[in-house]
């Protein structure tokens, strides 16, 4: 059953944490419309160009108006983007509304909670960790998300490398195997719970809770320092598995819509 309170909950930490990144990104924008917010990255990255609903809908005539909206602020800036809401807040109908304004559904993610995570299922990697917390951390996170998710280095480092928005601050970790950075993550406080993004593994090290450690190491420290223990995140279909063992708990499915 959908809990209408965690829908919004999980609307908002994600327009909080794409608002994050476009202001750090030295030249993005955000702006608050009624029913969207545009977190504007100005980025080659169509995934740091967010169109967000704001609250749900109330009919898909008032859908075709927020992505219209979206879709003319995007056609000066000339940066490719996406359009993002609930399935609950979407409402019936919208994949056929946002079809015929040129959207077409990439893919989707999933929103998800966790008052406090469950104690691990299994042992978890003895490897190496470290805090992030100098530029070479910030490199590691950035240069392993680049190369997991197949994306230009300057891409993913013009987002999370800069020291402007580890002073928010975030909590990061990564783990290391034979020297190398193999997964990554962090934690970002935002509206007092802790939102998780940029979880990474390399390909060679995957399936064996190297994910897991990461995000139990940052969510560790960003606990101590800030007594928070409720976590939000949006897991790629990879990723739900190991979240449900974690103590999570899905929300809704997010829709990702592009320009056709």
């Amino acid at each position: 059953m959908i809990d209408e309170k965690e829908v919004r909950e999980s609307h908002e930490l994600f327009s909080a944490a794409w608002s994050l990144y476009a202001r750090c990104s030295g030249n993005g924008e955000v702006v608050d419309m009624e029913g969207l917010c545009i977190a504007n990255g100005r980025s080659p990255w169509f995934l740091m160009n967010a169109a967000s609903l704001g609250k749900p809908v109330s009919s898909q005539a008032e859908l075709a108006a927020r992505a219209n909206e979206a879709r003319a602020y995007f056609a000066k800036e000339q940066h490719p983007w996406f359009f993002i809401g609930s399935k609950e807040w979407l409402g019936d109908g919208s994949s056929e509304t946002l079809s015929r304004l040129g959207l077409t559904e990439a893919f989707s993610v999933t929103g998800m909670v966790a008052e406090q995570l469950a104690p691990p299922s299994r042992p978890l990697p003895e490897v190496e960790t470290r805090l992030i917390d100098d530029e070479s951390g910030r490199l590691a996170l950035s240069d392993l998300n680049a190369v997991t998710y197949d994306l230009p280095t300057d891409w993913v480092r013009g987002v999370v490398a800069g020291a402007s928005i580890w002073q928010t601050p975030l909590y990061g970790c990564n783990a290391f195997v034979e020297g190398q950075p193999v997964a990554t993550g962090f934690a970002a406080p935002q509206n007092g719970v802790l939102y998780v993004a940029f979880v990474a593994t390399a390909a060679a090290h995957r399936r064996r809770g190297l994910a897991e450690l990461v995000m139990r190491r940052c969510l560790e420290k960003a606990s101590e320092e800030t007594g928070i223990t409720r976590t939000v995140l949006h897991a790629t279909a990879d990723g739900y598995p190991s979240y449900l063992r974690m103590g999570y708990r899905p929300v809704d499915e997010f829709s990702i819509y592009v320009p056709a």
